[in-house]
């Protein structure tokens, strides 16, 4: 039986569809969104989430800080971070190199540069990346357009709205995710929440939930 290419010690026994070969099952784990760039397609991928997943550990604080931003906060502004989540898979979907971690920093320089503005000085917190700095000017352009006043919406966007927006956003995006560097659990998750959507018409989108 051929050696794993990767750690060349090992029998290469699992196909892995990023590299197009097989593969041992130690380099599949210990190397998967770390050094191997995995597809959501790979059913590695989808088992290891999974065990994951179980044996990650509740965070105890998490009901509490959904519930500091108000009862009626999710059902109020549903809208808005479905809007949002549906930017960034608009995203993902032009610039497959987009990583969760990607995400996560784009949702906190916005709550940051929303939180300056709503004290009446303003800076913007732009990412370095320029990945990260694609998605902020499409997700800061479309909260942009929903501060302005409108006839299907009376009342705009304030600052603080999108504050708490990102607050939950970035919640959200750690729950669903994973500490690998080249983690996209998070972006598949949204991506599955809208297929769901789709399939289902009529049900309330479940993209912002946990």
């Amino acid at each position: 039986m051929a050696r794993c290419p990767l750690c060349s010690e090992r029998p290469a026994k699992r196909y892995c569809p990023a590299k197009e070969t097989q593969i041992c099952s130690v380099c599949c784990g210990t190397k998967r969104e770390v050094e191997i760039d995995c597809p959501a397609t790979c059913v590695h991928l989808q088992s290891g989430r999974a065990y994951e997943s179980d044996k990650r550990p509740v965070d105890p604080t998490l009901n509490l800080r959904i519930q500091s931003l108000g009862e009626d906060f999710v059902r109020n502004y549903s809208w808005l971070m479905d809007i949002l989540c549906t930017e960034v898979l608009a995203e993902y979907r032009t610039s497959q190199w987009l990583l969760d971690n990607d995400v996560l920093e784009v949702y906190k320089a916005l709550g940051s540069s929303f939180k300056t503005l709503d004290s009446g000085i303003y800076y913007d917190s732009l990412p370095e990346s320029a990945i990260q700095r694609s998605l902020y000017s499409r997700l800061k352009g479309t909260l942009e357009k929903l501060m302005r006043p409108d006839a299907a919406r009376p009342t705009p966007l304030r600052a603080s709205d999108v504050v708490n927006a990102m607050d939950f956003l970035v919640l959200v995006a750690s729950v669903n995710s994973s500490l690998r560097p080249k983690s996209r659990q998070y972006l598949h998750f949204l991506d599955s929440m809208t297929v769901a959507r789709d399939s289902s018409e009529g049900e309330t989108s479940r993209l912002i939930l946990p």
